[in-house]
């Protein structure tokens, strides 16, 4: 009799413990699916790092360009990489290049009409960038950085063989190379060329430049919001009709 009873009990012991452990199973397999959704987001964060120029060619064009040529002033970390790349010998053949390019100032002459320029300029003004780079200067990380950027003997061994770099030798060469002096000389029948130079007498782009200037969001982010209320945004009227402020 004994024995049967010892038998029951751990049989009733058994069947228990599956019970417990049936209930417990979805529990344990719910837990691992907010991992799976954070997921994307922790992944697309550093996607704002790819608009960083990679190339001597990137950077030319992006230091030509009026409307985003500030990044590298308005961020102390975009400013160490644009240091780092601008400084080596490899970029004066790429500026070379680009000098003699007269589409690069066809590029440049309208991103400088552009009125988003405006903005790219102002945000230089804004207080949050002047308290980033207080901040920065005041990290020994930062100095040492940029010394060591600015100091770097390999560099410095680069910069005494440059003249002797092909690149730069053969970006001299291109400007008596006849085929570019040709593209100089049809450089006056660019239709990009008149239409950046007769952007002044288009009335769209005086009011395009004025709903910017009237524009939060040109002064963002510091005084973006100086128009900002408890019920919303206060709608900022444009000053010329139909021309919308760029952003």
């Amino acid at each position: 009799m004994l024995t049967t009873r010892t038998t029951l009990a751990l049989l009733l012991a058994g069947a228990a413990g599956a019970a417990l452990a049936a209930d417990n199973a979805p529990q344990a397999t719910a837990q691992p699916q907010p991992a799976t959704v954070a997921a994307p987001a922790t992944v697309a964060a550093p996607a704002a790092e790819s608009a960083m120029p990679t190339s001597h060619e990137e950077w030319v064009r992006h230091l030509s360009d009026f409307t985003r040529n500030t990044d590298m002033l308005a961020d102390p970390k975009r400013f160490i990489g644009a240091i780092s790349r601008i400084t080596e010998p490899e970029f004066v053949g790429a500026a070379l290049n680009a000098a003699m390019d007269p589409n690069q100032y066809s590029r440049s002459l309208a991103s400088a009409m552009d009125p988003r320029a405006y903005a790219n300029y102002l945000r230089l003004m804004d207080p949050a960038v002047a308290g980033t780079w207080m901040q920065a200067l005041a990290d020994p990380q930062f100095v040492n950085a940029l010394f060591y950027i600015l100091s770097d003997p390999g560099k410095l061994m680069r910069w005494g063989m440059l003249p002797m770099d092909p690149k730069v030798t053969s970006a001299a060469l291109t400007a008596l190379n006849p085929n570019n002096l040709a593209r100089w000389g049809a450089a006056g029948t660019d239709p990009r060329l008149w239409s950046a130079m007769q952007a002044p007498v288009n009335p769209a782009w005086y009011g395009a430049w004025a709903n910017t200037m009237a524009s939060p969001q040109a002064y963002a982010p510091a005084w973006g919001n100086w128009m900002a209320t408890p019920y919303g945004a206060i709608p900022v009227p444009m000053l010329v009709p139909g021309v919308a402020p760029a952003r």
